[in-house]
């Protein structure tokens, strides 16, 4: 017999199977309005359960039926579930829909987005050593990560939503900054805004997060705080411990400092750092908060984060 996990992916993964052969069914157009599907659990469970569903497919949209082939993993009342795609490592291609706690219990490949929020940005130039980047400290009381730092504003996608959307939505809510919600809402369209005056960026390029903990395909945005928008910036006590801008190449040179930590415990995911990406040594920063210029030698950034950063690098090299 499998182990709960291994019993758990399989089940999930018949289901997303099921969610695949009925798209095609719809799509052949063969006048297939109702599915009748049968699921033995005799393979990976002591039991020989049978579970029957009947979806309506032409009169339930796509979550409908996702929630009826995922009832046995949703409590009785679903109507809070947040759905996620599962994805192929391109991020473009969705292989189906399922509860958020399922992507996160099973680390299955899904999408989310990263957002550098800048200040003092420059739309006419693609370097960023003189603008400041928002950066931020998790609470210590944090299940996961507690007390480590993050240059990323960071979420999932909900499923069917829009990448620059989430990116959006998940500045407005963790920081307050919702100018770029509001103008992504307006404008109907990227290309309704002119480029130069777009607070949040088109997306800028994908990596792919994969580690024990987390397989996630991040796509990268910059927001541009404006000066009459930094005093809308606020965070809930219970998620963030401190937050504020703080220059570019000290973002850099701390990142560089805390990848070198994990790797020496044997710790870091990634590859590291290039010789040739490291930025000069910083300058004088006595008006960084949370203690001496020095202090941030000592900041231990979010894995997570600093893989997406490498990326980020990588990035910035490449324009």
């Amino acid at each position: 017999k499998y182990k709960e996990e291994d019993a758990d992916l399989i089940s999930v993964l018949s289901r997303l199977m099921v969610q695949r052969g009925i798209d095609k069914l719809a799509r052949k157009d063969q006048g297939v309005d109702t599915v009748h599907i049968i699921l033995s659990e005799q393979m990976i469970k002591e039991n020989d359960e049978k579970v029957n569903y009947t979806i309506k497919t032409t009169e339930m949209n796509k979550m409908e039926q996702a929630a009826i082939l995922f009832a046995s993993f949703l409590p009785a009342s679903s109507s809070s579930i947040e759905w996620v795609e599962m994805v192929d490592a391109s991020g473009s291609n969705m292989l189906g829909i399922l509860p958020r706690i399922l992507v996160h219990k099973l680390n299955l490949l899904h999408r989310g987005i990263g957002v550098v929020v800048l200040s003092d940005h420059d739309h006419d130039h693609q370097q960023h050593q003189a603008e400041n980047v928002y950066v931020h400290r998790r609470t210590d009381t944090k299940r996961i990560f507690p007390s480590l730092y993050d240059m990323f504003v960071g979420g999932v996608s909900s499923a069917f939503e829009d990448s620059k959307l989430t990116a959006a939505r998940e500045v407005a809510e963790e920081i307050g900054l919702s100018k770029g919600l509001q103008q992504q809402l307006e404008g109907g369209n990227d290309d309704a805004i002119d480029e130069k005056t777009q607070i949040l960026s088109n997306g800028l390029f994908k990596c792919v997060i994969c580690t024990s903990y987390n397989r996630c395909v991040v796509t990268v945005f910059t927001y541009d705080c404006m000066e009459n928008e930094k005093d809308s910036i606020k965070w809930q006590e219970e998620e963030v411990a401190w937050g504020g801008f703080v220059p570019y190449d000290v973002v850099e040179k701390s990142a560089r400092l805390s990848i070198d930590r994990l790797k020496e415990g044997g710790k870091w995911p990634g590859t590291g750092m290039d010789e040739e990406e490291e930025s000069e040594e910083v300058g004088d920063h006595n008006k960084l908060v949370e203690g001496s210029e020095e202090v941030w030698k000592k900041w231990d950034y979010v894995p997570d984060g600093l893989l997406v950063w490498e990326a980020w690098l990588r990035w910035k090299k490449s324009v």
